[in-house]
């Protein structure tokens, strides 16, 4: 049962092109790499919305095996270094939002008891 961790976040102005290419480089593609062996979390890819449709300027995806690769997360030293290298790409005075997600098939739904 994967576990879907999506991070939502605008960029720094002026920044785009730059962010675009440092996340097609393969410098992501090894520290993504470096993520999933120390923690179990796969990069999925990052999403931009087109033709301005959507809340945030991208997305992160990430899939975990299981619950404990967010605890192993916390301590990846591949995840500091991809936060610093895109730190001044980012704009740090807007909100982010981070969500965790299962597959429908994957969720308990809950409904109030019924009335006798």
């Amino acid at each position: 049962m994967p576990i879907y961790w999506v991070t939502d976040y605008y960029l720094a102005q002026g920044k785009t092109t730059e962010f675009q290419n440092y996340m097609k480089s393969d410098r992501i593609k090894k520290l993504s790499a470096e993520i999933e062996k120390e923690t179990g979390f796969k990069y999925i890819g990052t999403y931009m919305p087109i033709l301005g449709f959507g809340k945030y300027d991208c997305e992160d995806w990430y899939v975990a095996p299981d619950w404990s690769a967010f605890d192993k997360i916390r301590t990846s030293e591949a995840l500091v270094k991809l936060n610093g290298e895109t730190w001044k790409l980012l704009d740090q005075t807007r909100p982010m939002k981070s969500r965790v997600m299962r597959s429908i098939q994957d969720v308990q739904i809950y409904e109030p008891p019924k009335e006798k």
